[in-house]
């Protein structure tokens, strides 16, 4: 029998770990954070939005900033686009080919040293006959040369970091305000809380709008059983957002009504629309009504046994006092008196 098998001792055991850790440590750390920094776009833009309202065929001076947090300079290529928002999410879609001649920059190419920003001076200019309203421009630094990406198929492309900046120009005077609710959802139905409120605002002015407004739950007897404040959400001029609120417990019972109310715009106009959904805990009572029956049920055959059992006892007891009385009869001469 081989006794001489390696043993290892709690030093070893420790040196083990030690060097596990630290390869783990190089790997998250170094490995992994090295290709994050590298695929980081270095660029950051401020402010990101701005508005400015002006009269028609007046000029405004204005500035956006570009950081550079990188450690080595950047050049790249400005330019001013238009930019509209049609989808419900809000994101902004810009026209590359639709160069925004309102805005006038200084220079179409900049380079920005490291660590350092590059402030852009320029000018909005709203021609005479511009109509009252809005028009959306976004201020574009790509930066010169691109960077190799790989999708999902292992096939590199090319891609040019970019930042951008967001300017939304309001032209003074009468603008049309219209907006109205397309969509308001929320189920006829619910056996249990709490009550999902589906609902789209749609902008069909001239300019963008940021409805503030309520939803509101009630129960039959008109007591307010909650109020939620709908988020705070840019609607740009043909364009529509979607909102989603959640009312209510989940016990609940009966007929509810749910209100929706908000304001837009600078006249103070308002959109209103209003539902009513049935919440009753079909299944409990069902299981409730079952149960109350089951015990029903129980009782009464517990009762028609105890019943029977007691009319047997009677029976029985019958008959023994009947035969007593025969007994009693049959021997009754011999009685003593």
């Amino acid at each position: 029998m081989n006794t001489n098998k390696p043993i290892i001792t709690n030093f070893q055991y420790f040196f083990s770990l030690l060097l596990f850790g630290i390869c783990i440590y190089l790997y998250l750390f170094v490995f992994i954070g090295n290709s994050s920094a590298q695929s980081k776009i270095p660029l950051v833009v401020a402010p990101a939005r701005q508005t400015v309202a002006l009269d028609a065929g007046n000029t405004e001076n204005l500035q956006i900033k570009f950081f550079n947090e990188t450690d080595s300079p950047i050049s790249g290529n400005l330019k001013a686009v238009d930019f509209i928002v049609t989808g419900s999410d809000g994101a902004p879609i810009l026209l590359e080919d639709q160069i925004n001649d309102w805005i006038v920059l200084p220079y179409d190419r900049a380079s920005i040293p490291a660590g350092e920003v590059l402030r852009v001076n320029f000018k909005v200019n709203v021609p005479k006959d511009a109509a009252a309203g809005g028009r959306y421009a976004a201020i574009i630094f790509e930066q010169t040369g691109q960077l190799t990406q790989t999708t999902s198929n292992e096939a590199a492309s090319l891609v040019s970091p970019r930042i951008v900046g967001l300017v939304s120009i309001k032209v003074n005077g009468p603008i049309t305000e219209s907006a109205f609710i397309n969509v308001f959802k929320l189920p006829k139905f619910l056996e249990f809380g709490s009550i999902p409120v589906y609902f789209e605002i749609s902008n069909k002015g001239g300019y963008h709008i940021n409805p503030n407004g309520q939803v509101t739950l009630t129960n039959w007897m008109g007591q307010e059983i909650e109020r939620v404040t709908v988020d705070d959400k840019n609607i740009f001029p043909n364009a529509k957002r979607n909102y989603e609120v959640e009312l209510g417990e989940t016990w609940m019972f009966g007929k509810y009504r749910v209100d929706l109310m908000a304001n837009y715009g600078e006249q103070g106009k308002t959109v209103s629309e209003s539902a009513f959904v049935w919440v009753v805990p079909v299944t409990v009572i069902v299981i409730i009504i079952f149960s109350i029956i089951i015990a029903i049920l129980v009782a009464y055959l517990i009762s028609k046994k105890i019943k029977a059992r007691q009319e047997e006892l009677e029976n029985k007891l019958e008959e023994e006092i009947s035969e007593i009385e025969a007994l009693k009869n049959k021997f009754k001469d011999k009685l003593p008196k």
